[in-house]
């Protein structure tokens, strides 16, 4: 009796796709070497990972990286990646005094970082020195400055958080206009928000230029919004969907950023939502999903809202309220970031404030958690338990695959 047929690479190759999550894949590339072979394939790989969403394995904050530990489902990833990966980033140029790079933006793998120019002077520079790195790779690029006929676009400046003038944003791949298939490509984007307008500028990895993009003053944009005769001012950048999202300053209203046409926009913040308390992710069948933190005030309880806009036919959308979510009871909680279909909330006692803790013994230090929350699921997961007691700034979620299954970005 003739053997049966061994599946072709091809059949392997589909029966991989399907595996649930990238820890299996990693299984199955261990389990012989043909296996490896096709696993390790860069075309497959990069359609496994169009497939196949990146998990959260941890983030980045003021404080360094904060890797997912157990029982946390990426825990094994994230400590791998964790030990393969410089997030110190000490590949960088040194920094002199004052001048340390800062985190700014994370996204599929590459983290964003700036520092002040070195030739800054006293004057307060609008624009900064820009870095995008690989850290698991340990690789990077220094971005050329803005040209100089370019920045004459930029006048009176707003200062925006931590005495920054510029916010410089990774944009998502493929809106860099580069080759889609070139997993190394990526683009910048840096806004500027001035008195009488907004002025944007976007970096290519594939033309190494920058080129101005979606500027428009401030009345053309609000026109018909009435209010205050004063600049608007926007913070808190989110992204899900290729749209960028930031909440005003005095309105609830979100400066939306389309950033496959480079458009700018004002969208309505859902009714009863806290605009400093919510967080946009990706919902599934390509719909824009939104956690929002909610006090009760009749009984002190805290509830999650989650809502989904669904766009209409006509071009009209509506958020709807998919579950409310209870929260324990005797905590504060602060949305601390968000990335992809991940949101990351942080969990402390009520008697501590989240400014600043008086901090007494190393058992008061193990206060502080930290859990995600997956829109497919809508579980809580614990990412951390943090030490240190003060929380500024924001959290940079970590999404990537294992070393085994990641290539260069950079």
């Amino acid at each position: 009796m003739a053997s049966p047929a061994l599946p072709t690479d091809d059949l392997l190759s589909d029966i991989f796709l399907r595996l649930p999550e990238p820890a299996d894949l990693v299984r199955t590339a261990a389990a012989c070497v043909p296996f490896r072979r096709l696993v390790a394939d860069r075309a497959f790989l990069r359609r496994f990972r169009s497939l196949h969403p990146a998990p959260l394995l941890g983030f980045l904050d003021h404080n360094g990286f904060h890797p997912a530990l157990p029982p946390h489902a990426s825990a094994p990833a994230a400590q791998a990646v964790s030990l393969a990966a410089d997030f110190s980033f000490s590949f960088l140029p040194a920094c002199s005094m004052g001048r340390g790079w800062v985190v700014r933006d994370v996204r599929e793998g590459r983290v964003l970082l700036d520092r002040s120019p070195e030739d800054g002077g006293e004057e307060p520079q609008v624009f900064t020195e820009i870095a995008v790195c690989d850290p698991l790779h340990r690789r990077s690029v220094l971005l050329p400055p803005i040209p100089d006929d370019l920045a004459t676009a930029v006048e009176h400046p707003l200062r925006l958080e931590f005495d920054r003038w510029c916010e410089p944003f990774l944009a998502p791949q493929g809106a860099d206009g580069g080759d889609p298939e070139d997993e190394t490509s990526f683009g910048v984007i840096c806004m500027v928000q001035c008195k009488a307008k907004l002025v944007t500028f976007a970096f290519s990895s594939t033309t190494g230029e920058w080129r101005a993009v979606a500027s428009l003053a401030w009345l053309d944009l609000m026109a018909g919004l009435g209010g205050s005769s004063r600049s608007p001012a926007f913070s808190g950048r989110q992204y899900a969907r290729g749209c960028f999202y930031w909440v005003m300053d005095w309105r609830d209203k979100f400066l939306v950023l389309d950033a496959g046409r480079m458009e700018f926009s004002i969208a309505d913040v859902p009714p009863g939502c806290h605009r400093r308390q919510i967080a946009i992710v990706e919902a599934g069948e390509g719909r824009v999903g939104m956690f929002a933190l909610r006090d009760h005030v009749a009984d002190g309880a805290v509830s999650l809202h989650y809502t989904v806009r669904r766009d209409d036919a006509d071009g009209s959308n509506q958020w709807q309220v998919e579950k409310i979510i209870p929260l324990d009871p005797g905590f504060r909680y602060y949305i601390r970031g968000a990335m992809e279909r991940y949101m990351l909330l942080l969990r402390f006692p009520e008697h501590l404030s989240l400014a600043g803790v008086h901090v007494s013994s190393s058992a008061e230090m193990e206060d502080l958690e930290c859990f995600s929350m997956d829109a497919r699921t809508l579980q809580l997961e614990r990412v951390c338990k943090l030490k240190h007691h003060i929380m500024r700034g924001h959290a940079y979620i970590y999404t990537n695959f294992p070393p085994s299954l990641s290539p260069q970005s950079i």
